[in-house]
């Protein structure tokens, strides 16, 4: 029956990978079980009125999910585990990704030595636990207050009403799972952009005996973080509104558009204005470095970092613009 279906795949799609299989045959079992013995005793009852009955019993479908979760996934909440597992996961590649960027866009030319590799990489290794310290105890107050703010949709189990589950297809269905992720990636990206740029986007610079960290990131990039901030403050708000209501509806949707183009506006602005990297030379010198090695660094980045940063936002710009079209055709076609 398409209600026992539709039940089954909600309260399975919050679940780990691992357990859906095994939980969707066991639920699917144990509800046709029930349906049928319910049938027997109330043969006049009309089909969907039973399955109604039954699927009303069992409760709504966040509740019997959690009850599948394994008792060592109950750190943030069984529901928004997974999502959890994974943003840590992305956390910790991106800063592998941005400490190793750095450390080897900044070494200089010629050979490379053994003792300047390691000091690079013992510095950086200091900078990337700092960071991920800090990131893996924010992402737990993310989560924690993604998981308070976001609540459970309005309405206690007993008035609870299995006709309204969505369908597998329905255009406008939650993904709690994505729509955790999303929130709890702009929250981070939030603090990051605030408070971690300068520690975070930069390169292990070395010259003779002085080495260490030189943020690239200039005037441009604060010119333009107000309005990145906007954005993000409005889609978390978006965000944990769709969560609250529990499903999508036709104007958040088009609310959704409305943020997809802020930030195709975002991009165009970074990708076609003033440069984000910009080397303060002034800053390096009284920092230790000669003048000499602070115009090398400048002539690199001008030469190599800032046309691919370049590049990289004006793709992005081009596929913010891509989505902008393909929610904007969903909402006037009607379809996901």
């Amino acid at each position: 029956m398409d209600l026992i279906d539709r039940y089954v795949h909600e309260v399975t799609s919050s679940l780990p990978r691992k357990l859906r299989e095994d939980v969707s045959k066991e639920l699917r079992s144990t509800l046709d079980e029930t349906l049928e013995g319910r049938r027997d005793r109330y043969p006049a009852e009309d089909p969907e009125d039973s399955a109604v009955a039954v699927l009303k019993d069992f409760g709504p479908p966040r509740e019997l999910a959690a009850s599948y979760q394994p008792k060592a996934d109950y750190l943030v909440g069984p529901t928004l585990y997974p999502a959890f597992r994974t943003t840590i996961r992305v956390c910790v590649f991106v800063l592998v990704g941005l400490i190793l960027l750095g450390l080897f866009t900044g070494l200089g030319d010629g050979p490379l030595p053994v003792k300047r590799l390691f000091e690079g990489l013992l510095e950086s290794f200091d900078n990337f636990l700092t960071a991920a310290l800090t990131l893996i105890g924010l992402v737990v107050v993310v989560f924690a207050v993604i998981e308070r703010a976001s609540g459970q949709p309005r309405g206690s189990a007993g008035d609870w009403d299995p006709r309204s589950l969505p369908s597998k297809d329905d255009p406008y269905r939650l993904n709690r799972v994505g729509m955790t992720l999303h929130l709890a990636a702009l929250m981070l990206l939030f603090y990051v952009a605030n408070f971690e740029a300068d520690r975070l986007v930069g390169s292990f610079l070395t010259d003779g005996d002085k080495s260490g960290w030189v943020p690239f990131l200039g005037p441009g990039f604060r010119e333009s973080l107000n309005l990145l901030n906007l954005v993000i403050v409005l889609d978390i708000t978006l965000g944990i509104w769709v969560l609250r209501k529990g499903q999508w509806q036709s104007l958040t949707r088009w609310l959704d558009l409305g943020t997809t183009l802020l930030f195709a506006y975002f991009l165009f602005r970074v990708a076609f204005g003033p440069s984000l990297v910009e080397i303060d030379p002034q800053w390096m010198m009284q920092n230790g470095w000669s003048a000499e090695a602070a115009a090398r660094y400048v002539e690199l980045t001008n030469e190599t970092i800032s046309p691919m940063l370049a590049l990289a936002l004006k793709l992005g710009f081009l596929g913010a613009c891509i989505g902008t079209f393909v929610q904007l055709k969903q909402l006037v076609v009607g379809k996901p």
